[in-house]
């Protein structure tokens, strides 16, 4: 119950982070090939805002209610776009060769 009260206070915040995501996705059309790439894409904007629009406005002493939810429309926007990054970014890395370098092995 507690995790349900928890996203109900902070809906204003998802609601945001996934217009924020929904924005970002213009610009990732490109990227987003199929409709589970932008579903992805969406969910972890609106997580991204939901889970850290309270810790980094604490962090930046924003307690506007207003100010807050533009917080979270930029976490959104800013999280699927860096989800996005990270992905392309273990895609592009060869991990096993990294590791072999790492503990040896054949090259």
């Amino acid at each position: 119950m507690d995790s349900l009260q928890r996203w109900l206070f902070n809906i204003e915040w998802l609601i945001a982070g996934l217009i924020g995501a929904v924005v970002a996705s213009w610009w990732h059309r490109d990227d987003l090939t199929n409709v589970r790439a932008w579903v992805v894409f969406l969910v972890t904007g609106a997580a991204c805002a939901v889970y850290l629009t309270g810790m980094v406005s604490n962090y930046l002493a924003i307690t506007e209610p207003n100010n807050v939810a533009g917080v979270g429309f930029l976490l959104g926007a800013f999280g699927g776009s860096l989800m996005a990054a990270i992905h392309r970014a273990i895609k592009a890395a060869d991990l096993w060769a990294l590791i072999r370098q790492r503990f040896g092995g054949n090259p």
